[in-house]
């Protein structure tokens, strides 16, 4: 099977760096600087929950062309930069499957417009990190012996198919985790109800985790901003969330609640996943933020925390 990985980025290089190493045939799309160094280099990777350096050797291009033909593409692209990846791949007709993972608010319709329904999957990557120096700094499980975080992979009917199973077994084989969905729109809606209060309160505090984790009305007021963009989704119709956290949230007292966030606030974990992502993607965060803002417009939820860490974001 021959799989490109199209971007370059802390994720689209740790799962290159992963699949590489079991044996699959990876290509690695980068462009200017980074392809550079790559092509010198190739993939250098610490994993900052064990101070361990991994490095892999893989082919990288800067182009996709026309003619090239790949059994998979998986795009890690920030949605604020995803229109020209589009347009590039709508071009590339041989493309068998093309798996979209990263944050996504408003759907699929502008996918649908230029690519085949067919070829498409969605998901979402359980590592963070970001890039120091061209060396990705990441981290993929909450303690340095805790349990892998999975990717999350759905199709848009939600059915599990053939090549589904086989996008799965792909991942699996390299050791990391999957999470079928059976609604991916509402899973990614879900988590950008999650991450976008999240980052609000990290840029209140410079992305900086820990202070954030001190500030008990920081802590309320994304408790709540979490509560009424759940709010927000059900009353759209999205019901079957697939987040443990949003149950925890509904059920358990807010202080407790507030208890959790505080943990994973103080986390190296939080640190590498949200607090360097969120300093680096400040652009997408604003993109993400709006879009939420939309669906927010089409129900008469009030969303005053969620407004409240909106503007941390703008």
């Amino acid at each position: 099977m021959r799989v490109l990985f199209f971007g370059a980025g802390p994720l689209g290089s740790l799962y290159a760096h992963r699949l590489c190493k079991s044996g699959v045939d990876v290509t690695v799309l980068s462009r200017g600087e980074r392809y550079d160094w790559l092509s010198k280099n190739g993939l250098v990777l610490v994993n900052e929950m064990t101070a361990e350096q991994e490095s892999s050797t893989v082919r990288i291009e800067s182009t996709l062309r026309p003619d090239d033909a790949y059994d998979l593409v998986v795009v890690l692209i920030r949605k604020n930069k995803l229109l020209p990846v589009i347009e590039v791949l709508a071009a590339t007709p041989s493309l068998k499957n093309i798996l979209f993972m990263g944050n996504n608010a408003l759907g699929f319709d502008a996918y649908l417009g230029e690519l085949p329904a067919q070829k498409l999957l969605f998901g979402f990557p359980g590592a963070g990190g970001g890039i120091r120096e061209q060396v990705v700094h990441y981290a993929d499980r909450e303690q340095p012996k805790g349990r892998q975080r999975s990717v999350t992979i759905g199709e848009l009917d939600g059915a599990t198919k053939e090549r589904t199973l086989m996008v799965k077994s792909l991942f699996e084989s390299a050791g990391v985790p999957v999470y079928l969905s059976t609604d991916i729109d509402g899973w990614l809606k879900y988590h950008v109800a999650l991450i976008s209060p999240l980052v609000g309160a990290l840029y209140k505090h410079n992305c900086d985790n820990r202070l954030a984790a001190r500030d008990n009305e920081t802590l309320q007021v994304l408790v709540r901003a979490v509560k009424e963009g759940a709010r927000v989704l059900r009353a759209l119709g999205f019901r079957r969330h697939q987040h443990l956290q949003f149950t925890l949230f509904k059920w358990l007292p807010e202080f407790l609640s507030r208890m959790g966030v505080k943990s994973l606030l103080q986390s190296r974990f939080a640190e590498v996943a949200f607090a360097m992502h969120a300093e680096a993607a400040r652009d997408e965060m604003r993109l993400l933020a709006s879009e939420f803002e939309e669906l927010a417009a089409r129900t008469s939820v009030s969303t005053s925390n969620i407004d409240a860490l909106k503007k941390f974001v703008d």
